[in-house]
């Protein structure tokens, strides 16, 4: 699906009206999955207000499907209350689709209803025998339900449990003293904290918490540093959500990749590539991007550099823009230093088979 019409049948809930309004005590009262029809297929529901006389397709399975409406009173007919909760719930599936942009492999992530439906919540470019994710791409829309699930990554069957392992603090510092030398002091100890399993589409940027499990997975993750993770980085996905909640947009596109392996001197001044696992795999990224688009293809892109350590300002491989105002960065190497490109000149010289996609 193109991205235009994507954007403009998943407004369908959005757009009209807004008069029965999810909450998080609402999402709760039942399993069941929350879906709408348009164009005779379904859709997740992403938003959490619905349009009065607007019905919603709750779904244990693609047998077991209630259909409830938003009434004019601000409630749903029948209740969630009287829907109950499913005794056999549809699971989560991550399965290989074909995707021209993907080079390696893409894998969707969401509810498969049966073979002519999926519930695409995002999906992933991920080279598996190298442990090492490219992109991800995922729509963001506005939604005040802000719960965050305690989970644990998930390898889906696509890396092994010793694949996942390399993100260990012990792993770590035991990885940097065979690349850097026994005196490395990047890393202090095995309980030392210098990366964090960071997501390329944020949990929060999905407002159910059954679509927000699914992005706990290692198809969705790069080695961060923490500080940066925790700092701008965090700050850029804030930004994002915020210019939804003042309705300057009212959907965004975004993936969220890598660009390069993140190279730091050795013992003897080399420079050396990282990878946090054996073999050249699980690198960890030099530069991690964000490319934002509206359904007028208005668009922007966001670079942070993914290195704690360089005393030299970094320069992108783009045409550099000033970043918009509202986008409040610290201007620090800790916090992870951050540029804004013309989005057509770094997908052209980065990325150009994400072209017609981002």
């Amino acid at each position: 699906m193109n991205k235009t019409l994507c954007l403009s049948v998943l407004l369908f809930v959005a757009r009209v009206g807004a008069d029965c309004q999810l909450g998080a005590a609402d999402v709760s009262q039942t399993n069941r999955i929350f879906a709408f029809s348009a164009n005779n297929r379904k859709y997740p529901l992403r938003v959490d207000v619905v349009h009065t006389h607007q019905k919603l397709n709750m779904i244990c399975s693609s047998q077991d499907i209630a259909d409830i409406t938003c009434q004019p009173n601000g409630r749903f007919k029948p209740s969630l209350t009287a829907l109950g909760n499913c005794s056999n719930s549809e699971k989560e599936t991550v399965e290989v689709v074909v995707d021209s942009h993907c080079p390696y492999t893409t894998y969707r992530v969401g509810y498969k209803l049966n073979d002519d439906e999926f519930l695409e919540i995002y999906r992933s470019c991920f080279d598996a025998a190298n442990q090492r994710a490219h992109f991800v791409k995922h729509l963001v829309y506005p939604v005040k339900l802000n719960g965050r699930p305690a989970q644990a990554f998930t390898t889906d069957g696509i890396i092994s449990s010793a694949a996942a392992a390399t993100f260990q603090n012990k792993h770590i510092y035991k990885r940097f003293k065979e690349l850097l030398g026994q005196s490395q002091s990047y890393v202090n100890s095995p309980r030392d904290l210098v990366f964090d399993r960071g997501h390329l589409a944020p949990s929060l940027d999905f407002g159910f918490e059954q679509y927000m499990r699914q992005t706990f997975k290692y198809i969705n993750i790069v080695a961060q540093f923490r500080s940066i993770n925790r700092s701008n980085w965090k700050t850029i996905e804030f930004w994002i959500r915020k210019q939804l909640k003042n309705d300057l947009y009212p959907a965004l596109h975004v993936c969220t990749g890598v660009l390069d392996v993140l190279q730091l001197p050795d013992n003897q001044g080399q420079l050396t590539d990282i990878y946090l696992g054996a073999r050249n795999s699980n690198p960890v990224p030099k530069w991690l991007y964000k490319l934002i688009t509206d359904n007028a293809d208005t668009c922007l892109a966001i670079l942070t550099y993914n290195n704690i350590h360089d005393s030299m300002i970094p320069s992108p491989n783009c045409r550099q823009v000033a970043c918009p105002l509202s986008l409040q960065l610290i201007p620090e190497k800790e916090s992870g230093l951050t540029f804004c490109c013309d989005p057509h000149d770094f997908i052209e010289k980065n990325v150009p088979q994400l072209g017609t996609f981002c």
